[in-house]
């Protein structure tokens, strides 16, 4: 009895010692996504970030982001006259090498794939939609005013065939 008491409580004790040694080694943020892509209006949605620093002044992040955005359009074509409204969404999975060039500023580089589809519903016509990859890319820079504060801002870009999409990303987490 008394060898499992001894033991659970070095157990409890082990993982409870777990947090205090990798304190500050973890992450999380979230916020606002907006980018620009060729004949549209800004796309906006969310972005979220996970990062991993192990002790050592280089460290591990990921970024994943989704925005969406639509819009109308009136056309003529060859004497006919075209009335629609188009829908894009975006999404990335981004990762790569985050540097801690002190104990308030990171810098990171992104690097991974985008992916864009595009829906056109044409008044009275039907629709179409197209699916599209390509390779996304992205650099930003992490400030930690407080201990356990993460304030983030980022830039990224994709081409997706041969549309280009570029914006930024703004965002505010926890470090733990």
């Amino acid at each position: 009895m008394k060898k499992s008491t001894l033991s659970a409580l070095l157990l409890c004790a082990g993982v409870m010692a777990v947090p205090a040694v990798h304190a500050a080694d973890h992450s999380v943020s979230a916020g606002y996504a907006q980018s620009k892509v060729r004949d549209f209006k800004d796309i906006r949605g969310v972005n979220v970030k996970y990062r991993y620093e192990g002790g050592i002044p280089v460290g591990l992040i990921t970024s994943f982001s989704y925005m969406k955005g639509e819009r109308n359009y009136s056309e003529s074509w060859e004497g006919e006259h075209l009335r629609g409204k188009e829908d894009t969404r975006y999404w990335s999975l981004l990762a790569g090498p985050a540097l801690r060039v002190g104990d308030l500023v990171s810098v990171y580089a992104l690097a991974g794939a985008g992916s864009a589809k595009s829906e056109i519903k044409e008044a009275g016509m039907g629709g179409a939609s197209k699916t599209k990859t390509g390779f996304a890319w992205g650099a930003g820079v992490q400030f930690n005013p407080v201990k356990n504060v993460v304030i983030d801002v980022g830039y990224e870009g994709s081409r997706v065939s041969s549309v280009a999409i570029n914006g930024f990303n703004v965002g505010v987490g926890y470090r733990f």
